[in-house]
């Protein structure tokens, strides 16, 4: 399963796991596409706020 077939919060749990196995660089790679998630997120509720 690609990260794209994921929700937010599969991939967090992902993300989770990979730390607790010890896979440093895949929770990193998880984590930032997390993050990258919740900033396209916020900057798409924000152009839709009205002034």
């Amino acid at each position: 399963m690609s990260n794209t077939e994921l929700s937010d919060h599969q991939l967090l749990d992902v993300a989770k796991a990979a730390l607790r196995e010890k896979d440093s660089e895949r929770a990193k790679l998880l984590f930032a596409e997390f993050s990258e998630r919740s900033v396209a997120r916020d900057k798409a509720r924000v152009a839709k706020d009205p002034v």
